[in-house]
């Protein structure tokens, strides 16, 4: 049975402006067609009505982590206690984010590493609808070394053929990405932001195994030399970036590199605090280089797409600094969207109303053309043609 669909805007997400009250057609979990301005409706099994309300594809968050929250009421710990909490605590706090995550209408995430691979229990549970939750592309346990950032202990990736192993583990659970690491990180670890902890060998052994697999690596990096290592490997998303040289700038724009951005940690209230001097040095190192890098790979043309990294539900957030980046509300929505899905190899399922993918949409009560916070005025959310939140 087809279902109607009816929006007061219909933003589609793929690249051309928004219709004033469009339609599309519902079949089977998708998009069977998308009306154009003035052509009549067509006859349908059923209807949905939101011609009071923009509709427009599901959100998609490119890099976060379920197990963590900067600003968690039940666990106020630091990241880095939060990773080593048990498998079964962690679990448990990433179903309630994966809600909170569907509530703000965000309907597929990019999971950027979690240990105990939880990510793949997690897809699987909600796959299998025992759970509600947005689609998810599992990145497995973290690639990382001894003293790199993010690492518990509980994987470790030494040498090329430690990491060899890792990468096989994580794509023989299913992994859709490998996480690797260029430099040190804010929260954890002995090296800095500008330090690389990964080498050029290690790195390019995770994506040859990426790739014999037909996947992909993305690279937690914030600057210095890891930067350049990873463009040499043929790492394809770089995560962060926070310290980009103009020059790595350019380089990653020649190569077509993606890079996710990823503002909520550093700028907003539920990002990260109370930390130590060491710590709070880094985070300042960032805060001050961080616009002034979106702007200029925003005015390079670098492939960019937004991450909350933690902050769960924030994704609005994240385009609202966009545009405060220089980018157009109707960019910064795809950055959330068509974008995003293309960083994810997803472009063919998902990130834009068009025919034959998933119907995967939310309803705002507002326009978010008009102000980027009325993202936040979530009325309903599908995943595959099913009401899943509102």
């Amino acid at each position: 049975m087809k279902t109607l669909v009816k929006a007061g805007w219909l933003h589609t997400c793929s690249g051309a402006p928004p219709v004033r009250n469009g339609w599309f057609l519902l079949a089977g979990g998708r998009i069977a067609a998308v009306g154009s301005p003035g052509e009549p409706c067509p006859p349908a099994g059923a209807a949905l009505d939101f011609s009071a309300c923009s509709v427009m594809p599901g959100l998609i968050d490119a890099h976060t982590h379920f197990s963590l929250s900067h600003s968690d009421a039940i666990d106020p710990m630091p990241v880095m206690s939060q990773l080593r909490e048990p498998g079964p605590r962690k679990i448990c706090k990433a179903i309630m984010y994966a809600g909170e995550h569907l509530r703000a209408g965000v309907t597929t995430v990019r999971g950027m590493g979690e240990d105990d691979f939880i990510d793949f229990d997690l897809k699987a549970a909600i796959d299998a609808g025992y759970i509600p939750g947005p689609r998810i592309s599992p990145a497995g346990a973290f690639i990382s070394p001894t003293h790199g950032h993010g690492q518990t202990g509980q994987t470790v990736s030494d040498g090329v053929e430690g990491v060899r192993k890792n990468c096989r583990v994580n794509l023989a659970k299913g992994a859709d990405l490998l996480k690797v690491f260029g430099s040190g990180g804010v929260v954890s670890g002995q090296a800095g932001l500008g330090y690389c902890t990964a080498t050029l060998p290690e790195l390019r052994v995770a994506v040859e195994e990426a790739a014999a697999m037909g996947k992909y690596v993305a690279a937690h990096v914030h600057g210095g030399p890891g930067i350049d290592l990873c463009l040499e490997a043929g790492v394809r998303s770089l995560e962060h970036a926070t310290l980009c040289t103009d020059e790595q700038i350019e380089r990653i724009a020649a190569a077509g590199t993606w890079v996710t951005l990823t503002f909520s940690p550093l700028a907003h209230p539920d990002g990260l605090r109370n930390l130590d001097a060491r710590k709070q040095s880094r985070l300042d190192a960032v805060r001050r280089t961080y616009y002034s890098v979106a702007r200029k790979m925003l005015a390079r043309g670098v492939n960019i797409c937004l991450g909350t990294d933690g902050v769960h539900g924030a994704l609005w957030f994240e385009a609202a600094e966009m545009e405060k980046c220089g980018a157009g509300r109707q960019q910064c929505l795809e950055f959330i969207t068509r974008r995003a899905a293309e960083s994810c190899r997803m472009a063919n399922e998902v990130g834009a109303i068009e025919t034959g993918k998933y119907a995967d949409f939310i309803v705002l009560r507002q326009n978010p053309l008009e102000d980027l916070a009325h993202l936040r005025s979530v009325a309903a959310v599908y995943v595959g043609g099913e009401r899943r939140a509102g």
